[in-house]
């Protein structure tokens, strides 16, 4: 197989920094004989393995996640065009391998550094299950098999966003097209050779079909942490995105993803719901300072799942916001394109600020409590309005056109936008609509540089969005997929 280059981040920084995917340890000492050998040890391994969506310490693999999927999409701009740097490589669709050069090695080794953690920790609790299960108390078994769920949920989260970087959209031949490498072990000598983009999808899905399982006995945790919930929605958007293009559309898929989004929307014993009025736009409104609060978002009812950056800030801030300070920040900032979009009466125009110190126009979205460049805005992965649009997308796909309506009016009413618009749209244009809606409600939290490649779609930019030039990509340019690294 190809090698890969791996940062060895476990104590081992004085070893030279060619190192396969297997040389990846867990970044804590933890084994089946120690720190696995008891539940709490478990339970606490398992939240530690969460640490590494920011990043490891030596890699920021939420900055690198965030800088590519939005980067390669039209909902932004460069503050600065000039050499292709490390921050605008994706939005340039360099895709360079070198980890000074893009964020493709640090998303890639980030990623396999939570496979790996997870694996340990999946591992431990196998050898658990064997020895002492029988004699745990009815507690530890129920917060064993929802730390099992947790971990499964994340590998499963990760393997996702590893494959919608490096393989095809799924509708482009997935049986025969090259993945990624599914390691399903710890072990330092599992090297495996990519798998197809089938085989990596089929293994998500059965991956996320127990978590969800295993996730429902009596344990419960905020929105920090995965659940049963959380597992569904990803599958609602696994099946969107096997839910082929516009043009060829899979009705089998797409009806799963109806059926989760259903599961997410109905079945959630009322934990979650969309936010209304003055909630909605405090969910995004501009909290530099903290007086809405939006950092503590555990009784935010339509955050399904999230990262908490509340004690401890991320690098994703610096995308979104420049620091006058330190004179860095405002890589991306909110598109021409973008911006025509919205309307006055939009309660999502709100969604915007103007930086005094630089007279930049900047997203809310990530001004949270912010420390010089660094944002505390929660990391939103899962939210109730994405299912609304994904149960919306695949009704359009499957000719439902009525469902697809009232799911895609529920998000544009809530916006403030009249429902006028929605119930007098043609049904060869709500399509069209839908993915408009997303494009706005779903701005800046990683979904813009995949939306359009996976309907087979092309992704264009105007010339006053790319340094005068307009840039059109299309779904099946090589460039949109990126390269395993290899130094």
């Amino acid at each position: 197989m190809k090698i890969l280059s791996i940062i060895v981040l476990a104590a081992a920084l004085a070893l030279s920094c060619n190192k396969q995917i297997d040389d990846i340890r867990p970044l804590t000492k933890i084994d089946k004989e120690g720190e696995l050998s008891s539940v709490a040890g478990i339970v606490e391994a398992t939240v530690g393995n969460y640490s590494l969506l920011r990043g490891s310490g030596f890699l920021n693999y939420d900055e690198a996640a965030a800088n590519i999927a939005e980067g390669r999409g039209n909902n932004v701009t460069l503050q600065r065009f000039g050499a292709i740097n490390k921050q605008s490589d994706a939005y340039f669709f360099q895709n360079n391998n070198g980890q000074a050069l893009g964020y493709s090695a640090d998303f890639f080794r980030g990623a396999y550094q939570v496979v790996v953690n997870v694996n340990t920790a999946l591992e431990g609790i196998a050898n658990f299950e064997k020895t002492n299960l029988a004699s745990a108390t009815e507690s530890d078994k129920n917060a064993l098999m929802y730390a099992k769920g947790e971990n499964i949920f994340l590998r499963a989260f990760v393997y996702f966003n590893l494959i919608r970087v490096y393989g095809k959209p799924y509708y482009q031949n997935p049986a025969s097209s090259s993945g990624v490498p599914l390691k399903r072990s710890s072990e330092i000598r599992d090297a495996p050779a990519p798998s197809t983009v089938k085989e990596i999808y089929d293994f998500i899905v059965s991956e996320l079909q127990m978590a969800a399982q295993l996730m429902k006995v009596p344990v419960n945790k905020t929105n920090s942490f995965a659940s049963t919930t959380a597992a569904w929605a990803l599958l609602s958007r696994v099946y969107l995105y096997k839910g082929g293009s516009i043009a060829n559309p899979d009705n089998a898929s797409n009806q799963a993803a109806v059926s989760y989004s259903d599961s997410v929307i109905n079945q959630n014993g009322g934990k979650y719901a969309l936010l209304q009025g003055a909630d909605y736009q405090n969910m995004f409104g501009d909290d530099e300072f903290g007086a809405i609060g939006r950092s503590k978002f555990a009784n935010n009812k339509e955050i399904i799942f999230a990262f908490d950056n509340a004690t401890s800030p991320s690098q994703i801030g610096e995308l979104y916001h420049f620091d006058q300070t330190y004179n860095v920040g405002a890589v991306f900032l909110p598109s021409t394109s973008f911006k025509q979009l919205l309307a006055p009466e939009d309660i999502r125009s709100t969604f915007f600020k103007n930086n005094s110190a630089s007279g930049f126009t900047e997203t809310t979205k990530w001004l949270t409590l912010n420390e010089a460049w660094l944002t505390r805005a929660p990391n939103i992965y899962f939210r109730m309005a994405e299912l609304y649009l994904n149960r919306a997308e695949a009704y359009a796909k499957l000719k439902n056109f009525s469902m697809a309506k009232a799911d895609l009016k529920q998000i544009h009413t809530r916006a403030g936008l009249p429902a006028d618009d929605i119930d007098n749209l043609p049904d060869q244009d709500v399509i069209t609509a839908i993915l408009k809606e997303r494009r706005i409600e779903l701005a800046f939290e990683g979904h813009a540089g995949f939306d359009y490649f996976r309907n087979g779609l092309a992704m264009t930019r105007t010339a006053a969005d790319n340094n005068g030039k307009e840039m059109i990509v299309q779904p099946d340019d090589p460039k949109v997929v990126f390269t395993i690294p290899n130094n």
